[in-house]
């Protein structure tokens, strides 16, 4: 290499290291200088988004911070019926096959459905905690043979009236 370094004209030795060096500026300006200000324009562009998703979290937690406020020690049941009385009427007009319903203390009742449309499950679940306030506490499914039958074990949860 040295060999043929020494037998090149002082004008094509220039014109190499000229070479050389303009290779270099280049390949330092595509691998690092580019990057590097493409990247802190798409950070300085996403700025505006991120403020904007900050905002909307610091007023969400406000409202999480209200709703855990207002939060009732007991939940209470609309109507001021008794809960037993309430899941068997819901059940008995939603046409759930109940096995056995069982009071768990003053604020909670366990019920157990035999061969339970699935669908007509969830919309009693729903109604009830809807319209009365009763929450579900635990729930257990398992499917039956036949489709959309279920049995399921349900506690649902409220206050005492």
């Amino acid at each position: 290499m040295m060999a043929y370094w020494a037998q090149l004209k002082p004008r094509e030795r220039m014109l190499l290291i000229g070479g050389g060096v303009f290779i270099i500026l280049l390949m330092l300006y595509s691998l690092l200088w580019d990057p590097l200000v493409k990247k802190a324009d798409q950070l300085n562009n996403s700025i505006p988004a991120q403020m904007e998703l900050v905002a909307w979290m610091e007023q969400a937690a406000l409202e999480v911070q209200e709703l855990k406020a207002n939060k009732q020690e007991k939940p209470q049941i609309k109507g001021g019926q008794s809960m037993l009385a309430v899941i068997d009427r819901t059940a008995k007009q939603r046409r759930l096959s109940m096995k056995r319903v069982e009071p768990d203390g003053s604020t909670r009742v366990r019920v157990w459905l035999e061969r339970a449309s699935f669908d007509d499950l969830l919309l009693w679940i729903g109604s009830v905690q809807r319209e009365y306030g009763i929450r579900i506490d635990s729930v257990v499914v398992d499917k039956e043979d036949e489709p959309g039958l279920v049995n399921a074990r349900l506690t649902f949860e409220g206050a005492s009236s």
